[in-house]
């Protein structure tokens, strides 16, 4: 490997937390070789693929938990293999991340001196995640008065969400029907919208 094709400036970039807000927020600037690659990256175990990139970089402290930002292209990292002695090659799917929000509703009421309970506000919680079209098994032939939209919500691993919680995606709200949360790096939950036709 040519140091001298290192010449994308990439953001290596980390979930935080910051309240109940978790964002992606750029924790250091790398150089990359870039290329993208004419296969599918099967970024979702239950959902469609997205476009591949396939990075060369130095080796540092990088993991699945982290994210590449390069050219404004955010890239959900899959893989990171060793290249050689000084170097990794890091595959990633070119996704689109969008802004979720999940209401959690407050704890047990407390009871005021009047033994009367107080409730606090719902919590807002807002955080990123990718959508992308779920396999379908089988397809529904005969006439509904409902469309039902089933997508899948891939998440980073500190984001955790409850099977019947709504999620609030682009002013839809989705029911979260299962989730997967045995990969060590991201969860994905089967999540559904419905509206009357």
């Amino acid at each position: 490997m040519n140091p001298g094709e290192l010449k994308e400036k990439i953001s290596v970039a980390t979930l935080v937390p910051d309240g109940n807000n978790f964002i992606w927020q750029s924790q250091k600037v790398t150089w990359a070789k870039a290329e993208i690659l004419n296969t599918k990256n099967i970024f979702s175990s239950i959902g469609m693929g997205a476009r591949t990139v396939k990075f060369v970089v130095r080796k540092q402290s990088l993991s699945l938990h982290n994210a590449f930002i390069w050219k404004g292209n955010h890239c959900f990292l899959t893989a990171i293999n060793e290249e050689s002695r000084l170097y990794y090659e890091v595959l990633a799917a070119i996704v689109t991340i969008k802004e979720c929000h999940i209401k959690r509703e407050p704890d047990p009421p407390i009871y005021n001196n009047l033994n009367r309970p107080v409730y606090s506000e719902p919590t807002l919680i807002t955080f990123p995640g990718i959508l992308t079209e779920k396999f379908l098994g089988n397809i529904q032939e005969q006439p509904m008065t409902t469309i039902e939209t089933r997508l899948v919500l891939v998440t980073p691993k500190l984001i955790k969400l409850e099977e019947g919680e709504l999620v609030a995606i682009d002013e839809k709200d989705y029911e979260v029907l299962l989730a997967h949360t045995l990969d060590e790096f991201k969860n994905e939950y089967e999540i559904i919208s419905r509206r009357n036709v």
